[in-house]
């Protein structure tokens, strides 16, 4: 097992489906780019409620942070070359929108001191 974090671009629309014992998962691809600028795209699959409700909030295209578990695959692209990508079980998903959310939330008790000391 190797634990990564992984930023990049949402590629295309997330879908949420439900496996045999009724539990949601979420499956999703995102783009990065290796040291050389290349892209790399991976396969990611999310089974915690909180990484499955951050990545439905997000389009094609959207920045995306993951941290999980990869594992390397390769296959043959449609003219015979090889491709190799990563496969994600994403634990933590992180957004623009959370982190937005983290900051007015930290800032929010530093206003409120404020007001108090007046």
């Amino acid at each position: 097992m190797i634990d990564a974090l992984i930023s990049g671009r949402l590629r295309g629309t997330p879908s949420v489906r439900t496996s045999s014992n009724g539990a949601p998962y979420a499956l999703f691809r995102l783009s990065a780019a290796d040291k050389t600028g290349a892209t790399l795209f991976c396969s990611c699959i999310a089974f915690s409620a909180t990484a499955i409700e951050a990545v439905q909030r997000l389009t094609d295209g959207d920045s995306i942070a993951v941290s999980g578990e990869i594992a390397i695959s390769t296959w043959s692209a449609s003219d015979g070359s090889p491709r190799h990508g990563l496969d994600v079980t994403a634990h933590q998903v992180l957004t623009p929108y959370q982190v937005t959310r983290k900051r007015k939330t930290a800032d929010a008790p530093q206003a409120d001191a404020t007001e108090a000391g007046q």
